[in-house]
């Protein structure tokens, strides 16, 4: 777990504190970078639903990027999305290699802010995030 709590100011206004749930260890290094150069901060890295939890219990975040593909311990990353919605009033964004097609049907549980497909590049995320803080800053959570 990796804590960085001092946001600097992004290209859009608003430094958002990311918690980053992801099993594959170059992907959360990737994510890391293009967050911070950003000007977003890292509230913890999950390799897990479990440690997603755990870190979430015990630091602020403002957004989740989460990986549909989680192996075990208790869920895959649309339920970790939607227990982070659930407990801790985080929202998500997803990303997954598959199609999200094939989430359909699971996907609405989860309410994700946005969805990226993997492999994706540092300006999908940008946008992504971009998004994400759109529908935050304007849309009840309800």
């Amino acid at each position: 777990m990796i804590s960085d709590t001092s946001p600097s100011p992004s290209a859009t206004g608003r430094a958002l504190r990311v918690l980053i749930v992801e099993d594959e260890t170059l992907i959360s290094l990737f994510l890391q970078g293009v967050l911070r150069d950003l000007g977003h901060s890292i509230s913890g890295i999950a390799p897990s639903f479990r440690t997603a939890l755990a870190v979430a219990a015990g630091t602020p975040s403002d957004l989740a990027i989460v990986d549909v593909g989680l192996a075990g311990d208790g869920g895959d990353g649309i339920d970790t999305a939607a227990a982070l919605w659930d407990r801790y009033g985080i929202r998500s964004l997803l990303m997954t290699g598959a199609t999200f097609a094939e989430f359909a049907d699971r996907i609405q549980a989860a309410r994700p802010l946005g969805l990226l497909t993997k492999p994706y590049t540092e300006a999908d995320v940008e946008k992504a995030l971009n998004g994400a803080i759109d529908r935050l800053t304007s849309a009840p959570l309800i």
